[in-house]
Formats: structure tokens, C-alpha cells, sequence
């Protein structure tokens, strides 16, 4: 599955792209400012800094982001310091030699934070052409080691002789993530995990490079998000399981858990489990709720204060580290990824006390906008975080509201806005204009496989979708969901192997585009997308299309005023007649790929505006002219508000995520009614015009051009 992120980087360099926007005084896209600032954190460590302050080491994602340095005594932000080109980090480790090391993304690189100079240095790309370093984990001498996407690769960094870097290669050739590191210093071994689609462990001999897979026979799982060995153990993060392993065998542990059976998987909501202290570590599960491992008799046993289980009230732990204070060790560490959630938990008295630090809150990537029909507000959605604001362009304004999550598509129906979002492939409806939580309606991912709910098309009482697959899988689904009974069906693989990425509903059937994507961490089996008609009343496909040759997907999908199907495969636009299936035009902004979720189409008197490929253009549907209106800024979506203008995503000159959001304001048409263009377009020359349309003052030659 290419995801719309990296899909757009790679169109963007292939085509030489800039991301730079045209000047302010030709940009036809008003600049609005950034909407929504949040807090975004993957990974902390806890460490010391040289003057003697205990501190928590993090990266908020965010633009160039930067590494934030949190006194966890005098809870302050001490420092924050660039990381030039990073969006964020899921990896970041403490060496042994106290040098903080930050992995980045997207642009894979290594940074070294030194604390004694205060200074960050930039490492450079460890593994060339790699977007995403994973799983840092110390070694010896301040060496580390760590894991890439998308190639598969273990590499270990030396800082001695000016830094050296080994590539242990490449894992597996269809995998895409080492996600997870974890270094044996007792058998001088480094552990990597997989994820997509299997979870596949490694063993690699750092002093040979030997690399040997012990997975176990029948072992299930997606994969690896982290790694971590203590005591001759190692301990895995599958999917939200514990799993431990016998270091000096390979063999996968059985233990207890809190009721005394005997276990091989326990939930862990967690980044990974805490050093070790007093012969055990420590991890959250099930709602925060905090447990220890204990490594003499591997049992799980909940953690208690006074007969009650200590739970961590801002999120999952993703962070952990043991201090030494007031008598004994005392375990400081983050909780949740969203609001700074600190903890400090005494292990003599079972107490925690909970605090929310200063990190900085930036301005994230965005991903959706939606306008209210109803008065005009512009719902704006965050990538990843997964926060949304309200935009008023009255007041020029944005306020906080409901979190939606990451939403992959989301439209109005009446009064209410029904979304989808991912990793659950869940579909839930929301009431803005009350307090009202958003309500879930049906979840996909567990039952029928499907992650990413990239169409979402309300119609008629039911709610159509389209989705990708999880990962590592092939074979998208078309859903069908009845509003008032509650009845779900998916129709899975309509296209084989590929994923449903556009919907329209017309005269009772279903048109659907497609995309040859599979779930994330797969190369596409298909070679091109097509249109096609299904029958909800028979569950059949009834008609299969290649409106675009070559093209990988079928993005968008709309009824022109002439009646006909406008549809949007990668740079072309199309126009099909529904009742015949035939293919009338073909008009082509660009030829590249753009990914099944990079595209939107709007009209408005007549003309199609559309947003694809980091390009804003306007079709004119009577002559097929197209005008490339904007190019450039990585442009993504295109929602129209009652009053006209249209509001979009994008970057500014010399950032490539996109933190703005833009308005579009369509020139005036000197012959604007949309009925006639349409009438004009059906009927050509060989029709006057009606009475109707003649207070407008345009003859049939202004619309024909």
C-alpha cells in the first residue's frame, strides 16, 4: 500500500516538483495560516543532563521538528532544538556513553544530541534512500542499532574514528519494516522484528553479521513495534501482545498472568517494557493500567496502591526510566502521545504521581477539510494526531473540537458528518452542531480485514465505502451499511487484489474506481485501475471499465451537470456515460501515479475545479479546456463552502508538510448558470436556447467558446 504521504513525496521528486507555491502576488490559493497546533509524541527516554537535572528527552512532530528537553523536577522546558528536515521520530535512545540519539522521518536520518555541549549533530541518512529509521536501542562502547522502512534493513552506528555505519542488509525483500531493535550484550546479539504482514523475528551475531530468522513454527501476528531484552529475556510488542523469549535458546516463553494460567500473550498497550528493577520490568495494558514482569517466575502481576490498580490517566506508557531519589529508584516516564503526560511511580509504596509537561505544541500536518453546508465553517483534520478544529472564516479564527482520529475520508449528510478512520477501519457518525460525542458505527478491521476507509459516501440511507486492506494483504472491499436497520455487508476483492478507492451512487447501482494498491507494506499485483458498476440489490459487479490505460488509480468520482460520470485517474479526467459505459473524453493534466487517496473534484457553474498530483486546475465542461491554475505547495483536497470558495491543504515555501490551510475563491463566469451549460452540453448547436435562460444576456456562442 502506498500511502498518500509517501506517494506524493516520490511524485513530487520524480517530477521535479517544487514545493514552493507561486508569489503572494500571482498565488490564486489565499494563505489562512496554520489551524491547528497539537502535540504529537511517538517515543521519550528519561536521562540525565550535565548539570544534574533529571530530564525526559522527546520529539514533537511537527516541521523540522525539534528535540524538546523537559526537567522532570522543575517541569519545564529547558531546550528545543532543531532537527533540520525531520517531520518526527518514532526512535529515539540513550547511548552508553549518555549521547542522545534521535531517528527521524520522513527523511531517515540519524541525529546525535550531546548533552555536555548542548549541541545536536546531523548524522546523515545511516542506511541511504531509507525514509524512516525505527527501534534505536543502545549497544556497548555508544554504539547503537536500529531498524529502516521501507527496504528491511538492521544497521548499527559507532560513533569511534569519526562514526562508522554497518548495514547488517536487508531482511526480507517483500517486508517493508524493521520496526522493532532490541541488543543482547550477554550474547553479543542484536534482535529485529518485522511488521506487514507477518511478525518475523531476527537474530543477528554482531561480530559475524550472521542473521538467522527464529520466528516459531505457527507463531501469528502482523508484527513488531518494539523490542527490548532484559536479563535473558526479550520481550516483543505483537499487535498489542506480550511475547518473551528464552535469549540463550530462541524459544519462545510461556508464563503466568495475573489469574495463574499459563500464557504465551498478554496485552501490552505500551511502548515496549521499562528497564529492569528489583528483578523485574514494567508495562501498561488494558486501559493504562501498569503491571510487572517478573523475571524469576515470568508471572505477570498487576501493580497496586493500596488495593487498587495504579493506572497512568494520560495514556499508555512510551517511555521509562528508573531514578534514583528520596531513598530508592523511582520510575519517571511519559503517558499518551497527545498531551505531555508525565508520571513518577514509587515501587515501595505502589504511588504515582501523574503531570502534564511542556512540551511544545506545533503546527501539525493536515490531511482533510470540510466545510459546513449549513454556515460555512471549515472542519480541518489532522494527519496522524488525529485532532480537528473548526475554522471560521468570519472571524478568521480556529476552536478545538471533538478528536475524530486519523480520518481517511469524511463527508456531510444532513446535519451530521459521517468519517472513517484508520488503523480500526472504523466508520462513525458525529452531530458537530451538538455536544455530542462522535458515535462509532461499525469497525472492519477485525472481521473482514480493511484499515483505511479511503471513500466514504452517504446516499439514500445507507453508507457506501470503500477501503484498503490491513497490512500486508491484498483485496479491498466495497460496505454497505443500512442507516436504519444497522445491516452491514462487505464485498471484499471486487477487483482483485485491489483496493476500492472512489464511490458514486447512480440510479440505483454503484460506480466504484479502484486502485491496484494492497494493504501498506505490499507491491502491487494489479497493473491498472478500472471503473466499475456494481448492483447492491444483487451484489454483483455488472460492469468493468478501463477508462485510463495505465492508470494505478481511479481517485475521485463525480455526475457532471451533463449527466455523465467526470472521474479522476491519476492526472487525467475522464468522463464516462453510465448508460453505455462508453469513454467520451480524456483530458490530461500530468502522467504519473498519484496514489488512491490524492484527488478531489468540485463544480460549480458548470466548470469541474479539481486538486490532484500537487496541482489545482479547472475544466471547462462544454469545450474539455483545461487550466492548470496552481502548481506546486504538495495541494491536497478541495472542499467548496456554500458561498463559493472552495478550501484546501498545503505546504509553504521551505516546508514540505502540509500545515496550511488555503482558499480558492473561482472567478466570476460572465455567464454563470450551470442548468444552461449543462442544456448546451447535452445538446450542442443544434439547440436554441431556452427562455429561461435568456435574462442572463448570453448567447449559445459564449458557452461553446
Amino acid at each position: 500500500m502506498r500511502t498518500f504521504w509517501s506517494v506524493l513525496l516520490v511524485f513530487a521528486l520524480v517530477l521535479g516538483l517544487s514545493p514552493v507555491p507561486a508569489t503572494a502576488a500571482t498565488d490564486p490559493v489565499e494563505d489562512l495560516g496554520t489551524p491547528l497546533t497539537s502535540l504529537t509524541i511517538m517515543k521519550g527516554v528519561v536521562g540525565h543532563d550535565p548539570d544534574g537535572s533529571d530530564v525526559v528527552y522527546a520529539v514533537p512532530a511537527g516541521e523540522n521538528a525539534r528535540l524538546n528537553i523537559v526537567d522532570l523536577h522543575t517541569k519545564q522546558l529547558k531546550k528545543a532544538i532543531p532537527l533540520p528536515g525531520a517531520s518526527g521520530a518514532w526512535a529515539i535512545t540513550i547511548a552508553s556513553d549518555g549521547n542522545v540519539y534521535v531517528g527521524s522521518y520522513s527523511n531517515g536520518r540519524l541525529y546525535r544530541y550531546s548533552p555536555a555541549t548542548g549541541s545536536v549533530t546531523d548524522l546523515g541518512q545511516p542506511i541511504a534512500g531509507e525514509a524512516y529509521i525505527y527501534g534505536l536501542t543502545p549497544g556497548e562502547n555508544g554504539v547503537i542499532y536500529g531498524g529502516t522502512y521501507p527496504n528491511t534493513h538492521a544497521f548499527r552506528y559507532d560513533p569511534a574514528g569519526g562514526g562508522k555505519v554497518t548495514d547488517f542488509g536487508t531482511l526480507d525483500t517483500v517486508q517493508q519494516y524493521v520496526r522493532a531493535t532490541a541488543y543482547d550484550p550477554d550474547h553479543k546479539v542484536l534482535y529485529a522484528g518485522l511488521l506487514s504482514p507477518h511478525a518475523r523475528l531476527f537474530r543477528i551475531d554482531v561480530t559475524t553479521g550472521e542473521k538467522r530468522e527464529i520466528t516459531p513454527a505457527g507463531f501469528t501476528g502482523n508484527g513488531y513495534s518494539d523490542l527490548d531484552y532484559a536479563n535473558g529475556r526479550v520481550f516483543g510488542n505483537v499487535d498489542n501482545q506480550l511475547v518473551v523469549f528464552d535469549a540463550a535458546t530462541g524459544q519462545q516463553v510461556t508464563y503466568r498472568d495475573p489469574t495463574g494460567a499459563a500464557v504465551q500473550r498478554f496485552p501490552i498497550i505500551a511502548r515496549g517494557v521499562s528497564p529492569v528493577y528489583d528483578g523485574s520490568v514494567y508495562f501498561t495494558s488494558t486501559a493504562s493500567v501498569l503491571y510487572r514482569y517478573d523475571l524469576a517466575t515470568d508471572a505477570v502481576i498487576p501493580v497496586t496502591d493500596n488495593g487498587k490498580n495504579v493506572t497512568l490517566t494520560r495514556g499508555a506508557a512510551i517511555a521509562y526510566g528508573w531514578m534514583d531519589e528520596d531513598g530508592g529508584p523511582k520510575l519517571y516516564g511519559l503517558a499518551g502521545n497527545y498531551s505531555g503526560g508525565t508520571y513518577r511511580f514509587d515501587p515501595a509504596t505502589g504511588g504515582v504521581t501523574q503531570w502534564s509537561s511542556p512540551f511544545e505544541y506545533v503546527p501539525v500536518p493536515l490531511m482533510n477539510v470540510l466545510a459546513d453546508p449549513s454556515n460555512g465553517k471549515v472542519f480541518v483534520n489532522a494527519y496522524l494526531n488525529g485532532s480537528t478544529v473548526v475554522y471560521d472564516p468570519a472571524t478568521g479564527t480556529s476552536t478545538a473540537t471533538a478528536r475524530s482520529g486519523q480520518v481517511e475520508d469524511w463527508t456531510w449528510s444532513g446535519d451530521k458528518v459521517y468519517f472513517g478512520t484508520y488503523p480500526s477501519g472504523q466508520l462513525s457518525v458525529w452531530d458537530p452542531h451538538s455536544t455530542a460525542a462522535p458515535q462509532l458505527l461499525f469497525s472492519l478491521k477485525e472481521a473482514y480485514e480493511q484499515n483505511r476507509p479511503v471513500a466514504v459516501v452517504p446516499h439514500d440511507g445507507k453508507l457506501f465505502v470503500g477501503t484498503t486492506p490491513d497490512y500486508g494483504l491484498y483485496g479491498g472491499a466495497l460496505t454497505i451499511y443500512d442507516l436504519a436497520t444497522g445491516s452491514l455487508t462487505v464485498h471484499r476483492n471486487i477487483v482483485t487484489d485491489q483496493t476500492v478507492a472512489s464511490i458514486l451512487p447512480v440510479a440505483g447501482k454503484i460506480w466504484a474506481g479502484s486502485s491496484v494498491d494492497g494493504g501498506q507494506g505490499t507491491e502491487p499485483r494489479a497493473t491498472e485501475a478500472v471503473l466499475f458498476q456494481f448492483d447492491p440489490a444483487t451484489g454483483q459487479k455488472t460492469a468493468e471499465i478501463h477508462p485510463v490505460a495505465g492508470a494505478q488509480s481511479i481517485n475521485e468520482l463525480t455526475i457532471g451537470p451533463d449527466g455523465n460520470i467526470w472521474g479522476l485517474a491519476d492526472g487525467t479526467v475522464f468522463v464516462v456515460q453510465p448508460s453505455t459505459g462508453k469513454v467520451l473524453r480524456r483530458i490530461s493534466m500530468f502522467t504519473a501515479d498519484t496514489g488512491a487517496q490524492d484527488g478531489s473534484l468540485v463544480w460549480r457553474d458548470g466548470y469541474l475545479y479539481g486538486v490532484t498530483g500537487s496541482r489545482l486546475f479547472m475544466v471547462d465542461a462544454l469545450s474539455g479546456k483545461a487550466t492548470v491554475l496552481r502548481t506546486g505547495g504538495s495541494l491536497l483536497r478541495l472542499a467548496p463552502a456554500p458561498d463559493g470558495r472552495m478550501y484546501l491543504v498545503f505546504a509553504v515555501a521551505g516546508e514540505s508538510n502540509r500545515t496550511h490551510l488555503g482558499r480558492y475563491t473561482p472567478p466570476a463566469d460572465p455567464c454563470p448558470n450551470s442548468d444552461l451549460r449543462a442544456h448546451v452540453w447535452m445538446h450542442g448547436h443544434e439547440t436554441k436556447i431556452p427562455n429561461r435562460f435568456v435574462t442572463y444576456g448570453c448567447t449559445l456562442a459564449d458557452y461553446l467558446g
